[in-house]
């Protein structure tokens, strides 16, 4: 079967063109991410002088020994990191989809609507994120696993993101078409047959243009500064930043594949 031609740098520059229309927006909807990655930044050193002064006082205490701070610790890092992973994640994972999508299909939504729908779906969407992560886990955990045999990465991951990539647009179906799990994974496997290589080529394409100089920005920054917080710290609203621009370019791709079945169809 020939599919319709769909060009990654093209996708590239009309992302960089229609961004400006929707990028505000964006940043509002995803600015709960940003503010995430600065106290994952902040945080861990302010947690830590939190402990130990708690840990002080009670030593002080008549009764030291008796309470142990590490229950603690153990919740204030373990219930704010499932808040953000289980239920803003998915959340904010929608509310950008479904907007992105509305908008660049021009029927506009407001940023609440698209929440409003994202909430409506929270648990599909919950779902295909848990399939989604789960198999960049057992993706990591099998290079981890055969990293000290070099020559096995190439044949661990690309039959890995043969697997994978059929099933990255999954929640776009889910959010938009309303769709069920089952069908949303079958619609995306659908919409990317026979198109592996186009979604090879263009996650590539993003890595270099949007990650690849966050990264060296980031890391001039540490090298220059000597001052290793504030490079993170500008990694993280670097990527933040690419983080939107994908999205975009994401939802372009999407909509492309969309069209092109049509025309098959």
């Amino acid at each position: 079967m020939t599919y319709p031609r769909i060009s990654a740098p093209s996708l590239l520059r009309e992302t960089f063109a229609v961004v400006g229309s929707v990028y505000p927006d964006l940043l509002r909807i995803n600015s709960p991410h940003l503010i995430w990655f600065v106290l994952n930044t902040f945080g861990p050193d302010a947690l830590n002088r939190i402990i130990e002064i708690i840990d002080t006082s009670f030593s002080e205490h008549p009764g030291a020994g008796t309470f142990s701070v590490k229950p603690i610790y153990f919740w204030l890092g373990t219930v704010p990191f499932l808040i953000y992973w289980l239920v803003a994640v998915p959340l904010l994972w929608g509310a950008t989809t479904f907007y992105t999508y509305r908008s660049l299909t021009k029927n506009q939504v407001t940023a609440s609507d698209a929440f409003i729908q994202a909430k409506r779906r929270f648990l599909p969407l919950l779902l295909v994120y848990f399939l989604s992560v789960g198999l960049l886990f057992a993706i990591r955990w099998f290079l981890w696993s055969f990293v000290w045999v070099s020559f096995l990465v190439p044949i661990i991951i690309i039959p890995a993101l043969y697997v994978l990539y059929p099933l990255i647009f999954s929640a776009y179906a889910t959010v938009i078409d309303n769709s069920s799990v089952p069908d949303s994974l079958g619609s995306s496997w659908k919409l990317t047959k026979g198109r592996w290589w186009l979604i090879f080529r263009s996650n590539l394409l993003m890595a270099f243009v949007f990650f690849v100089p966050a990264i060296l920005i980031s890391g001039l920054i540490g090298s220059t500064l000597g001052n290793l917080l504030a490079s993170q710290l500008v990694g993280q609203v670097l990527g933040f930043i690419a983080g939107v621009l994908i999205n975009v370019y994401l939802i372009l791709l999407y909509k492309a594949l969309r069209e092109s079945a049509a025309t098959i169809e």
